[in-house]
């Protein structure tokens, strides 16, 4: 991917996961921590570098947390379903342990990667490292919500990747709001991806935009050329 894409990953995913350095329930009932990465099943959890918080009744802040405070804490967390639909606050008050932002950051390095690899595999994205940086993003954005697989269920959307087409991609990358609002503006967000993707395209062979360059948050145009 390009530099420009993976040095704001997480500014970019941020306010659309937040970032939350405690274990807690998704809207699906799995546990997940950080930007929306999920440590579910326990095993994903338990080798973090989990340390207790600096909270009242806490008497070993700061230190390390064993494999054994780890596991307690997530099953507690899992156990307590009817907190999925009520967002990670609801989990806080719950929770003695939490990873700082170097062990979140690398876990948003790992699950990034992890989903490049995957994606770059499949037929429609096989041109990945030639897109703009914005459609790039916008793919990673797609994958992060719903698992680099997704493809095999968006024909139109794969069609249009495969042909580097991003203004038909920007029309067919809406995900399901149904039950989940929190999606509405990561749709947002992905759509512009990839119409400022088809204006870099466009505009690129007059020097008015570059592909390694991530435009977003900016509304790029087409460019108008005029010939003489």
């Amino acid at each position: 991917m390009r530099a420009s894409v993976k040095s704001q990953f997480r500014t970019f995913n941020a306010p659309l996961e937040g970032v939350v350095k405690y274990m807690y329930l998704d809207i699906k009932g799995l546990v997940t921590i950080g930007v929306g990465n999920l440590i579910d099943p326990i095993n994903a959890a338990l080798n973090l570098p989990f340390r207790y918080k600096n909270k009242p009744g806490v008497t070993n802040a700061g230190q390390s947390a064993s494999r054994a405070d780890i596991e307690a804490e997530w099953k507690l967390i899992k156990g307590k379903q009817e907190l999925a639909q009520k967002g990670h606050r609801a989990c806080e008050p719950l929770t003695k342990l939490e990873l700082d932002d170097t062990a979140i950051n690398t876990l948003i390095d790992q699950r990034l990667m992890q989903n490049e690899s995957f994606l770059k595999r499949q037929k429609a994205f096989k041109d990945f490292d030639q897109w703009p940086a914005d459609a790039q993003l916008g793919l990673l954005s797609m994958a992060w919500a719903m698992g680099p697989g997704f493809s095999a269920s968006w024909p139109k959307f794969s069609a249009a990747c495969e042909k580097m087409d991003f203004d038909a991609a920007a029309e067919n990358c809406k995900m399901s709001e149904a039950g989940n609002p929190g999606v509405i503006p990561r749709n947002r967000a992905n759509k512009r991806l990839f119409q400022n993707a088809a204006a870099v395209l466009a505009g690129e062979g007059d020097g008015f935009y570059k592909r390694e360059i991530l435009y977003y948050p900016q509304i790029l145009l087409k460019p108008v050329i005029i010939s003489n």
